[in-house]
């Protein structure tokens, strides 16, 4: 066999190995995502950040190998061997890695699920004796708040009583006498 297609037979081969790695590498990612929920943002900025760092290693290993010419076998040989590894391996390495994980960390989800009910119960009750010394303050600050408005009106009352009576003993001092008075008494 010629060096030259030896040369490139190899490159192929580790085309195919890379596209493998590539993929075993998300499939870490997809037994991470089967363990702790994500949601779409998170799982939109993990798959974006996989592929940047997988477009690097891509880019790394075609430099290396093949001068950093791009040649459209080697794009080939890594698609076969995502391929491959995706039909072959990856479900069954993926069912495999997370049902092992969760038997591991089975205890610690349900010490981790008691504390969390036990939390949840112990703020509800909090919650309800709250909004009960609420209630109760609310109503006593009422009845304070009542208790001041009948004092002050009360004081008004005293004040417009007491107004009253010192205007008629003012009013009782000596009564003016009137001209026809003073005309009778002449």
């Amino acid at each position: 066999m010629n060096q030259g297609i030896r040369i490139e037979l190899h490159f192929f081969m580790i085309s195919i190995l890379w596209g493998i790695i590539i993929l075993f590498a998300y499939d870490q990612f997809r037994i991470l995502r089967r363990i702790i929920r994500h949601n779409l943002l998170f799982l939109t900025i993990e798959d974006l950040l996989f592929w940047i760092l997988a477009s690097v290693f891509i880019f790394a290993m075609i430099y290396e190998k093949n001068s950093g010419t791009i040649r459209g076998f080697s794009i080939m040989g890594m698609g076969i061997g995502m391929i491959l590894y995706h039909y072959i391996f990856s479900d069954m390495i993926v069912k495999l890695i997370s049902r092992g994980i969760m038997i591991l960390l089975g205890p610690l989800f349900f010490i981790f699920n008691w504390l969390k009910k036990s939390l949840y119960f112990i703020i509800k009750k909090i919650r309800k004796l709250s909004g009960k010394i609420y209630i109760h303050l609310k109503n006593r600050i009422k009845s304070v708040k009542i208790s001041i408005i009948n004092r002050r009106q009360k004081k008004k009352a005293k004040v417009k009583t007491s107004k009253k009576k010192d205007k008629k003993v003012t009013k009782r001092k000596k009564p003016k006498k009137s001209k026809r008075h003073m005309d009778k008494s002449n």
